[in-house]
């Protein structure tokens, strides 16, 4: 029996009736309501729906026996790995569309030392929270104790309680941190659970928002061989301004140094590390290098603000539309058309996700989310266009373009996701103290990239956007508006 099937069996037990009274009440199949309940078939939803209702469940049972019957149709890996992109969606829109007040003072949770001639040469710690305990006492101190307050980290994203602390310490802070560090995704044997590289992935993507944190992240893929380690037994450390805190493989013992020869010593590991690493969050305003103007590549998906205007983008158009002043207008304008075409001749069966608020914004203003200084605003002609073109396509079935319904998952101007063969490359870009901030990540651990992939090609269909009639109604919505004004 699965989890849904033992719920099934428990609620029937509980209304008191028998499974042929419930398939009367519900008018299913006797046969089918008894598959359902020893597990050897799944509902339809319309027989789904029966069933809740011949059961009376409340609004929020029925949603906790939708979940059961979504782990077991998917697998509860899978499940778990799409609510985890979900909620990495939501903490993007939130950081990046409210100005987090620098309201607290930071709070440690213990004592903490602030001279180094005070501190114990060595101090050994043996227990999980023992170690976390020692870790979020060295950060703090680390925090309080300088005027520029640095943390470098060779750490597993397993680890993810670590930056919990640093995200939570920092979030609203009046304090400013630079942060750095060299980490993988290690592989989960847990079937039942989600990836830890989602959950990392969300809390380390929150960290390189905060504003008050300048943060240096670089990633060792496991298909380079096994990460450099300085000692076996204690593989992975972090550095303070003035300690060095090793920590064994499985987070059960940790050691902190307060000395000068062993910190040389690991901070000279620590560059050579990074020195075999490969960036994974940079910051960057080079639109070649964010959206990778010199690479041609087929695209599986792309979840973004606005629907995919490259189809429609002429040579004339993206001429027009380059600002001419800009020392590298002819070599931006010769790779984006050669990108632009490529995309068109390769990338028609891709699914393309948007989200119907911001193409209601690019009606109103014309602007995508290059750099002013680098993209003129869209005249209305041009918008009309390639509304129209983005609509007769939706409608003819003529791409995989779907709107996102919004009431599920909210999609700012912030976040583009392009998933491609072998990496799902991220895009943020948001206004920062008046400046267009661009940070890019790529991605290439192979079970995160299927994670992903999944839950991209989850999408149509699913309750996270809305049917074709739906979309194609908001947009006719939209022409008539604008065409109106």
């Amino acid at each position: 029996m699965t989890r849904f099937s033992k719920r099934i069996a428990e609620l029937i037990e509980e209304s008191g009736e028998t499974v042929q009274s419930l398939a009367t009440i519900g008018k299913i199949n006797r046969t089918t309501l008894q598959r359902l309940k020893t597990g050897e078939r799944l509902p339809t939803k319309k027989v789904f729906d029966r069933l809740c209702k011949a059961l009376r469940l409340s609004n929020v049972e029925a949603e906790e026996l939708q979940t059961l019957l979504e782990m077991t149709q998917v697998g509860e890996r899978t499940y778990h790995n799409r609510q985890k992109i979900v909620e990495l969606i939501a903490i993007i829109y939130e950081l990046t569309s409210f100005q987090i007040p620098y309201s607290k003072e930071i709070t440690p949770k213990s004592s903490i030392e602030t001279a180094p001639g005070e501190c114990q040469k060595i101090e050994i710690v043996s227990g999980n929270m023992a170690v976390l305990k020692m870790i979020e006492n060295s950060i703090d101190g680390e925090l309080f104790g300088g005027d520029h307050p640095h943390l470098k980290l060779a750490i597993p994203s397993h680890f993810e309680a670590v930056y919990q602390y640093i995200f939570q310490q920092m979030l609203g802070n009046r304090k400013t941190l630079t942060l750095q560090d060299v980490q993988s995704f290690p592989e989960n044997a847990d079937e039942t659970d989600a990836d830890p590289g989602l959950g990392a992935l969300k809390t380390l993507i929150g960290l390189s928002l905060l504003d008050n944190v300048t943060y240096h992240s670089h990633y060792y893929y496991q298909s380079n061989g096994d990460r450099p380690e300085l000692n076996v037994l204690f593989p992975y450390f972090i550095l303070t301004s003035t300690a060095v805190i090793t920590i064994s493989r499985d987070f059960s013992r940790a050691i902190r140094y307060h000395d000068p020869e062993l910190y040389t010593l690991y901070l000279k590991g620590f560059v050579t590390i990074l020195q075999q690493a490969e960036p994974f969050i940079e910051e960057s305003r080079d639109l070649f290098a964010i959206y990778s103007l010199d690479s041609t590549y087929r695209i599986r998906q792309v979840v973004e603000p606005l629907p995919c205007f490259a189809y429609y983008a002429t040579h004339e158009m993206v001429a027009a539309k380059v600002r001419k002043d800009l020392p590298f207008y002819e070599s931006l304008v010769a790779a984006t058309n050669r990108f632009y075409d490529y995309f068109k001749q390769e990338n028609r069966a891709m699914i393309n996700v948007f989200s119907l608020k911001n193409l209601a914004a690019f009606m109103e203003d014309g602007n995508m989310y290059f750099p002013e200084e680098v993209c003129e605003p869209f005249t209305k002609a041009e918008r009309l266009m390639l509304i129209k073109q983005v609509r007769d396509d939706i409608a003819a079935d003529a791409r995989k373009t779907y709107a996102f319904n919004e009431d599920k998952i909210v999609l700012n101007s912030a976040v583009e996701f392009v998933n491609e063969a072998t990496l799902v490359h991220l895009i943020l870009h948001y206004q920062k103290a008046g400046q267009s901030v661009f940070k890019t990540i790529k991605l290439k651990e192979a079970t995160i990239v299927s994670a992903f992939d999944d839950f991209f090609r989850s999408l149509p269909g699913s309750p996270y956007v809305l049917p074709k009639e739906v979309t194609v109604a908001a947009i006719d919505q939209l022409i008539s508006q604008y065409e109106c004004r």
